[in-house]
Parts: C-alpha cells; structure tokens; sequence
C-alpha cells in the first residue's frame, strides 16, 4: 500500500554532507490564480537504503519557501529539506565542434600567411624591375640597339602589369579570408561562452529501509504568473439565447516553460503559505473623513503582484455585476444596485482544462478557451435620442451569477459581426446582467423641435414664461415588431424663483426627482412613432437661465 507524506518545508541553513542525486524533473500541472500559480514537478528517483540526498533543480527561483509541500509514493521517510538558490549553466561547450572549428581557423590563417609571402615577393621583384630600368635608362641604353630596348621595355612592361594584377588578385582574396576569419573566430567565441542563470532548488534528504524506485513530486507557489478573464459574446437573433465563450488570457515570468501541461484555472486568490490564519479583534468607530491623494497608474500597476502571500484573499463568490448602462442612464440604476460589496469570500471557483497546454515564459500573454454556456436572454432596444442617435440592442441576463462569470472584457458578435467590446463587471449586488450588443441600423430615431408649435414667450408680472417643445420620431425599418425603451428628460430646478411644470409626456413615467421621461413601446414593423414632450419655464425676467 502506498503512503503519501506530504510535508511543510522550511528554510533549514547548513549543506548537506551526502552526496546529491540531481533530478531533472518535470513540471506537470499548473494551478493559475489571478495573481500567482501553483506548480507541481514530479520526477521519479532510485534510491538506496539508508539515507539519500535528492535535489529537484531547474525551478523557478521566485517560489515562495514556505509555500513547498513534497509527496512521496512509497515507503520511505523525509528527514529534511530545504530551499537554495543556484546558477545553472543554459549551454554546455560541444568539444568537438570546438575542435574542427579551430582546425578551421588555423587553415584559413595557413592560406592568410601564404598570400601574405607571395604578396612580399612580389612587391620586392617590382622593386627590382623597376631600379634595373632606372639604370637601363640612365647609362646602358646606347649599347642597346632600338629592337633591343623595345624588347626590354615591352617585357618590363608586361611583367610589372603581371605584378600588379597578382597583387590585386591577392588583396581580393586576404579580404575575403579575413571576413571569413572573423566569422568562424566569432563562431568560436559563442562555442566558448557559456550563458547562466539563477535557479531554485530543493533539496531533500529522504531515509529508505530498502533499494527502490519511487515517485516524488514537489508542489510549490510563484507569483510571477496570473490569468484574466475574457469572453466572446455571441447572438445570433433577438429570439436565441446567447452563447457565451469563456477565455483566460495567460502570463507567466517563471523563466522556464511550461511544456504540455495539465492547465488549471482558480478565481481565488490563495493564502500561498502553509501557517494558518490568526483571527484578530476587529474593532468599530465612528467614520472620520479624510483626504486621499489619487495615486499614480504607474506606481499601482507596479505593486500589482507584490503583496505578502499569507495576507491576501480569495475573490468573493458573492461579486455580482453592475449593469453595464446603455447610453445616458438616467437613474434605472438604483442606489442599491450599484452599491460594491467587499471581497470577503476565501473559496475561488476553479476551471479544467481537458487538453494539455503550453505556456511560454517571458512572451506575449496566451488566451486559453475554457468553457462555453448558452444563456437565457431578455432583449430589449434602448435609445437616448438627446445624447445619441442611435438605438442600441441590450440583452439583459436574469440570475446571471448561476454562470460562474468574473469581471472581464467581452468582445461582442451579433450575427457573426464583431461590433465592439463591453466591460462585464461582476462587483455589484444586481442579479441581472446588461450587455449592450451595439446599435441597431435598421432602427431609426431622431429629436426634433416641432415645427407646428408656435409661441412666443410671455411676461407676467416679473416673470418670463417659455415653452420648450420636442419630437422623438422612431422608424422600425425591420421586417418584425420590436420593443424599445426611449429616454429623454426636462431640466430639474435648483433655485425657488426656477419653475419647471411638465405639460405633456405622450404617456412617459415620469420620475420628477430626475426630470426623467421613460416610455417602453412596441413598433409594428415598417412603423413608426411619434412621442412628443413639452414643459413650461418660468423664471425671473432680469435673470437669465443656464439652458441645459
């Protein structure tokens, strides 16, 4: 039967005396929290009885030590262990390759010496040449006859171009054998380099009654490593539910790869140490307010994965979202329903992913698909005509928190067309989500004053009175009925003498705290509506009112 030990490491000063057995190990399963990971390397090892010293090497060396748990599958006892940073070498010198490359070099540098030589002779029987026709022409020439000195001029002649054409046919080659020299020498120079880097190891010292062969793997936490959420958003019609893909955008700085793992995704944030938690008195005063100076981007993206591991939290289960409001929200939103709840929760959702992964070190961020649900959607158009002229489709998702979803980016599809992205944002007490899936083109709407409204402003007594007017005109140009929300709204007064008296709505609710108009309509297809809204404004004839 086997045993499993699981043991906390601790730091333990002091080196070994035994001689170490090096495993290469392997990592086979990641963990990936939001912020941090847990690896776990295993490696099977061949022990002697009596007392080993095995040491896993090649780890990441930003591990936490107090974090490492070791399971041993077999009989045997671990008597101690410890973590140790390292310099590990990342080439090992090729002798042989070292070898031909210098019997290369001193061959080309032979071919060099000789071309250098013949360069030499040359250059010594021009200087000959041309002292023997210097005395030719001084005092030998009238022993000669004409033939004569013009066979002797033609053969200085010709052998001196000979020189100078060997000469440059040398230079020719020395350059293209230096270029060559340099290259192999640089070749060498890397052959010769050898290239380091700092690692962790733990080192176990494990007692064994027999000679065996067992397995052991070793379990630790970095925190170079996280994951984000993000999902693509699909509709394919108003009368389909959504179909939702949910993505993990991956990184990790570990400074080794992760080759063909069992990938693992957790939403907590993991108290990484193995020391448990010490409940302390929480004491309650009255609230002082005090100034807070907004700090620098740059500085708290910096402290985004620094943090003391035995003090940080799992994400809250209880995260609900905030509506993501379509344009010129006016107050739909209650106080309540915006209201951000502490993250108090210590469990984390986790997701499997069935297929092995690769994560690189050091590179770009890797998005890994992971689930995919359909979910239930009420849709409804939604339209601020005084901010924007457009109507935007939202699917609003009842109970939205039975789908597991965390606060993300989405990038959002409506019949197979990319239309933008939106902010799902789980930090809100709503148990409804609202998604806007972009405007609807074969919806129009427009605000207008009317032009059958005439009136002139009238003064009574020390007062001025105005009428203000205003059309919402909408076309359906879709070939099925639709059902829109439409807002609008009239100023709300902040001074006594400021009266604002609301005369016709075209049956709007009307939310008079907000001066907000709401109707919810349906438009028969190819239809069209017409909603008008008029007000008076009363207000001190010598004064004058800031419009909205």
């Amino acid at each position: 039967m086997k045993q499993h030990i699981i043991i906390t490491l601790f730091l333990i000063l002091g080196i070994s005396a035994f001689a170490e057995t090096r495993l290469p190990s392997r990592i086979s399963e990641v963990t990936v929290y939001r912020s941090g990971a847990k690896l776990t390397n295993i490696a099977s090892v061949r022990l002697t009885a009596g007392s080993n010293q095995i040491v896993f090497e090649k780890l990441p060396v930003d591990m936490n030590p107090n974090s490492v748990q070791v399971r041993i599958e077999g009989k045997a006892d671990l008597l101690s262990a410890f973590f140790r940073r390292a310099t590990i070498e990342l080439n090992q010198p090729n002798g042989s390759a070292i070898k031909a490359l210098q019997d290369s070099i001193e061959t080309v540098n032979d071919r060099i010496l000789r071309l250098v030589a013949e360069n030499e002779v040359l250059s010594k029987e021009e200087s000959s040449l041309q002292e023997n026709q210097k005395r030719v022409g001084a005092g030998e020439k009238s022993t000669l006859s004409v033939n004569d000195w013009k066979e002797m001029t033609q053969y200085y002649r010709n052998r001196l171009a000979e020189i100078k054409n060997r000469q440059l046919d040398i230079s020719f080659l020395r350059r293209k054998e230096d270029r060559l020299m340099a290259v192999m020498n640089e070749r060498l120079s890397k052959l010769n380099r050898r290239e380091t880097q700092t690692s962790g190891e733990i080192v176990l010292q494990i007692e064994s009654a027999t000679t065996q062969t067992l397995n052991i793997s070793c379990i630790y936490f970095i925190t170079k490593a996280y994951w984000t959420p993000a999902y693509d958003l699909r509709a394919e019609a108003v009368d389909k539910p959504l179909r939702m893909v949910y993505k993990a955008v991956v990184s990790q700085q570990s400074g080794f790869d992760w080759q063909g793992i069992k990938l693992k995704l957790s939403s907590a944030r993991p108290l990484s140490d193995n020391n448990r938690p010490i409940l302390t008195p929480q004491s309650i005063d009255y609230y002082v307010a005090r100034y807070q100076p907004n700090l620098d981007d740059g500085l708290a993206a910096g402290r985004a994965n620094s943090y003391n591991l035995s003090q940080v939290q799992t994400e809250s289960r209880r995260d609900m979202a905030k509506p993501s409001a379509g344009p010129g929200d006016l107050g739909e939103v209650t106080d309540e329903e915006t209201l951000e709840q502490p993250e108090e929760s210590t469990s984390g959702e986790e997701f499997e992913i069935t297929a092995p992964q690769t994560i690189v070190s050091g590179t770009e961020p890797q998005t890994v698909r992971y689930k995919e649900e359909q979910m239930e959607a009420i849709y409804q158009y939604h339209a601020v005509p005084k901010l924007d002229p457009g109507v935007f489709l939202l699917a609003k998702i009842p109970n939205y928190g039975r789908y597991g979803l965390l606060s993300g980016t989405a990038q959002i599809f409506f019949k197979d067309t990319y239309v933008g992205q939106s902010e799902i944002d789980t930090k809100t007490v709503s148990d409804t989500l609202l998604l806007s899936l972009g405007r609807d083109e074969d919806i129009s709407i427009k605000r207008v004053k009317p032009t059958d409204l005439a009136y002139t402003p009238k003064f009574l007594n020390n007062y001025k009175r105005e009428l203000v007017a205003y059309d919402i005109v909408i076309k359906n140009n879709k070939k099925i009925p639709i059902n829109i929300e439409v807002l609008d709204q009239i100023p709300v007064s902040k001074q006594a003498e400021i009266t604002v008296e609301l005369e016709e709505k075209s049956g709007a609710q009307y939310t008079a705290d907000f001066g907000k108009l709401l109707w919810r309509l349906e438009i028969p297809a190819f239809a069209s509506k017409t909603l008008r809204f008029k007000y008076w404004l009363k207000y001190p004839k010598d004064k004058t009112v800031a419009r909205p």
